[in-house]
């Protein structure tokens, strides 16, 4: 669990770096997560990577329609929606992932208490 804990909080920190101008809105960066699964996994496939950004992008407007404001916890989508690319790509299992999801959150801040920033 501690290389995925170190997958995570690497993939946070460089996704974190490339909103920082304000050319990309903190809400969005989840749709950095298959930018950056393509770059550390050396991975052009783009139907794959499509398919990433189809699946995210509908977990993500889920959990929005359902509570608008969680679209502030947005280091939480993006370590989750980068997690799950790799359920996409088959390397792990939807299990497996929700068991790393809990470890990663259990280790790193990735909600902010206020709700707003």
């Amino acid at each position: 669990m501690k290389n995925w804990l170190k997958e995570a909080e690497e993939s946070l920190e460089e996704a974190l770096i490339a909103i920082a101008d304000g050319s990309i809105p903190p809400e969005h960066m989840y749709m950095l997560a298959s930018v950056f699964y393509s770059k550390w996994q050396n991975t052009n496939n783009s139907e794959l990577l499509e398919e990433m950004n189809e699946v995210t992008e509908e977990q993500v407007q889920h959990d929005w329609s359902c509570d608008e404001k969680s679209k502030y916890q947005y280091k939480f989508y993006f370590v989750s929606a980068y997690l799950y690319c790799f359920v996409v790509a088959g390397k792990v299992d939807e299990l497996k992932h929700d068991q790393i999801m809990e470890y990663v959150c259990s280790q790193l801040d990735l909600f902010t208490e206020d709700y707003s920033s």
